[in-house]
């Protein structure tokens, strides 16, 4: 039994979590989908051993990040309660939100853009670098020595913005970069 657990999206997309960190909450479905392996009626596998899923790569690395930090970054309402439902999530924590007029206007950059640090990564970067926007500090995404945020996209970043005083001003969807503004 391998330490850690791959998950294959139907787009291709695979992912990779540690079981101890997905069995930190044993009553949700990944967790009794690891849990059932012998019981191959439960679930699919693919060749390379890896259990399929039929989900957004976005939601799904949500949810993973969920099992990690005990925070799920998706911001619309009903999809949200969707994919705790499906997943049987227990004690969802949002980050908190953060109203407008709270926001020091000074110290808060007014554009953040957020892009993958290059055309080959899985990390996401952001101009100005995070330690210049102050609704990043504390944010449950490690950074690497390059000041990016390790295997993130760029949405999870910005949903995260999203629940902290900046909203979503333009997307490229084919390079995935973000333009965010901060809300007046």
């Amino acid at each position: 039994m391998s330490d850690i657990v791959k998950f294959k999206l139907t787009n291709g997309d695979v992912f990779g979590i540690f079981r101890q960190t997905l069995e930190r909450y044993p009553s949700s479905f990944l967790t009794k989908l690891i849990s059932n392996e012998q019981n191959s009626t439960f679930h699919s596998r693919d060749a390379d051993n890896a259990f399929l899923i039929d989900e957004d790569p976005m939601i799904f690395s949500s949810l993973l990040t969920y099992y990690r930090c005990g925070v799920l970054t998706i911001l619309h309402d009903d999809l949200r309660q969707a994919v705790i439902d499906k997943y049987m999530l227990p004690h969802v924590h949002s980050p908190p939100p953060t109203s407008s007029r709270d926001l020091p206007k000074y110290d808060e950059p007014l554009y953040i853009h957020i892009s993958f640090e290059h055309a080959s990564s899985t990390s996401a970067q952001t101009r100005p670098s995070p330690s210049q926007i102050p609704a990043l500090h504390g944010c449950p995404f490690p950074l690497t020595h390059t000041n990016s945020f390790r295997s993130k996209d760029p949405v999870e970043i910005a949903n995260y913005l999203s629940c902290n005083g900046y909203s979503m001003e333009q997307i490229d969807l084919n390079t995935r970069s973000i333009l965010m503004k901060r809300k007046n």
